[in-house]
C-alpha cells in the first residue's frame, strides 16, 4: 500500500467547534471584501487629512498636519518634509519650524529634490536596497521603506514629503496610489494658500519701524506659546521693556532721533535672543519678549543681560553726538503645574497685566532695573 492510500484509509478526525473549511470561492470573496475594507479606510483617512490641510490657517498649522497628524493617521513611523526655499521666504515665515528639527528641511536648490524622482515626479515607494534611502529620513533608525510624495505646482516641484515605514506595506492597487496622489495635490494647494495668507498677515503684524511684531502679532504669538507651554507642561516667561525717559528724548532731540534710538535698541535686544524667542513692539517705547520653555531664574539672567547690554550701548546719531538710554523691565513666568488655567485668553491678559504693572514699578523706582510680577491670583 502506498503512503498516500495509507493516509486515506485513516479515519477523519473532527475538532469540536472548529469552523467549516472554506472553499476557494469563499476565500476569494473574503479577500476581496478585505481589500475593499482597506480601500475604504484609506479613503476615509485621506478625506480627513484633506479637510485638515484645507482648513489650516497658516504654515504652522499645516506643518503640524503634515509632520504630526498625518503619520499618526496612516501609521507611519515618521514623516519628513523638504521644501524649496531659494530666497529664504519660507524661513522668514516659519516662526516655529525649528521644533521639527531635521524632519523639516528648507533647500536653496531644488536639484536635491529632483534627484529623488524620475523625469516626471510621481508617488513612489522605496525599499532598503534603494540608494535614495541614504538621502531621506536619515535621522531615524529602523526605517526599511519610504513613501516619497512630490508636492507639485503646475509641474514645478515645490517640495518632497517622505513617510517612513518599518515593515513592508500591504500590496497597493493603482486606485490606492491615485488617492495618495490626490492627497499630494491638496497638500500642494494648501501649502501655496498658507504661504499667501501668512505673507499678507505678516504685513499687518509687523511694526514698520523696527520690523518686529507689533501688538497684534504679539497677541497672536503669546496665545500660541501659551497653548504650546500647556501641551508640553513647560514654563513660559514674558519680559516687557520700557525705554526710560523716552518722552524727554523725543522732546529734546526730535522725532527722527527718537525713532532711530528705538530702532537701535530693538536691534541690540534682538541680537541677544535665541532663535526660539519672540520680540515685539507694543507701543511707542515699549517692547515685549516671549521666552518659551524658560523658568524664572534663567529668565532673570536674560533680563539682566539685556538691561546691561542696552545700558552700555553707545548710539551714534550721525551728527557727532553719542546717546545712551536705559531700560525698565518687568518679568512674569507662567508654570502650568503651579498656576493651572482653563481660559487661555484670560491667562494671556493676566500675564500682560502683571508684566505691565512690574514695568511701571521699575519706572517708578527711577528705571534701569528689573521687577518681577506674580500670577498668584490665577486659579483653575
Amino acid at each position: 500500500m502506498s503512503d498516500d492510500s495509507w493516509y486515506d484509509a485513516l479515519p477523519g478526525e473532527e475538532i469540536e467547534a472548529a469552523p467549516a473549511p472554506e472553499s476557494l470561492a469563499e476565500i476569494r470573496e473574503k479577500r476581496l471584501s478585505e481589500t475593499i475594507h482597506l480601500n475604504r479606510w484609506l479613503v476615509d483617512q485621506a478625506r480627513q487629512m484633506q479637510q485638515m490641510m484645507l482648513e489650516a490657517p497658516d504654515l504652522g498649522a499645516l506643518l503640524e498636519v503634515l509632520l504630526v497628524s498625518m503619520p499618526r493617521h496612516f501609521g507611519f513611523r515618521i514623516a519628513e518634509l523638504w521644501l524649496d526655499d531659494p530666497e529664504n521666504v519660507l524661513a522668514g515665515l516659519m516662526t516655529s519650524g525649528h521644533r521639527y528639527g531635521q524632519y523639516l528641511q528648507l533647500h536653496h536648490d531644488v536639484f536635491e529634490m529632483q534627484e529623488l524622482y524620475d523625469m516626471e515626479p510621481q508617488v513612489m515607494l522605496l525599499d532598503a536596497t534603494d540608494s535614495r534611502m541614504f538621502d531621506v529620513l536619515k535621522t531615524d533608525q529602523g526605517i526599511q521603506h519610504a513613501l516619497l510624495v512630490p508636492l507639485l505646482d503646475s509641474g514645478r516641484l515645490l517640495g518632497s514629503y517622505h513617510c517612513g515605514l518599518v515593515e513592508q506595506p500591504a500590496e497597493t492597487s493603482p486606485a490606492d496610489l491615485e488617492v495618495v496622489t490626490h492627497l499630494a495635490s491638496i497638500g500642494s494647494l494648501s501649502f501655496k494658500n498658507a504661504v499667501s495668507r501668512q505673507q499678507i498677515s505678516r504685513l499687518t503684524m509687523l511694526d514698520p519701524l523696527t520690523q518686529i511684531s507689533n501688538l497684534r502679532g504679539f497677541e497672536k504669538d503669546i496665545a500660541r506659546e501659551i497653548a504650546r507651554a500647556r501641551r508640553g507642561n513647560e514654563a513660559l516667561s514674558v519680559l516687557m521693556l520700557e525705554v526710560d525717559e523716552f518722552e524727554e528724548l523725543y522732546q529734546h532731540y526730535g522725532e527722527i532721533t527718537g525713532r532711530f534710538v528705538l530702532k537701535k535698541v530693538s536691534e541690540r535686544v534682538s541680537s541677544g535672543l535665541r532663535a526660539t524667542d519672540y520680540l515685539a513692539r507694543l507701543s511707542e517705547s515699549r517692547l515685549a519678549i516671549l521666552l518659551p520653555a524658560t523658568c524664572e531664574a534663567p529668565a532673570i539672567d536674560v533680563a539682566e543681560r539685556l538691561r546691561k547690554d542696552v545700558e552700555n550701548l553707545l548710539i551714534d546719531d550721525g551728527r557727532g553726538a553719542v546717546l545712551q538710554v536705559t531700560l525698565s523691565l518687568g518679568l512674569v513666568t507662567w508654570e502650568p503645574e503651579r498656576y493651572p488655567a482653563v481660559d487661555m485668553a484670560q491667562l494671556a491678559r493676566h500675564i500682560q497685566s502683571a508684566c505691565s504693572k512690574a514695568v511701571q514699578s521699575a519706572v517708578a523706582g527711577n528705571g534701569n532695573k528689573l521687577k518681577l510680577g506674580r500670577l498668584s491670583a490665577l486659579m483653575i
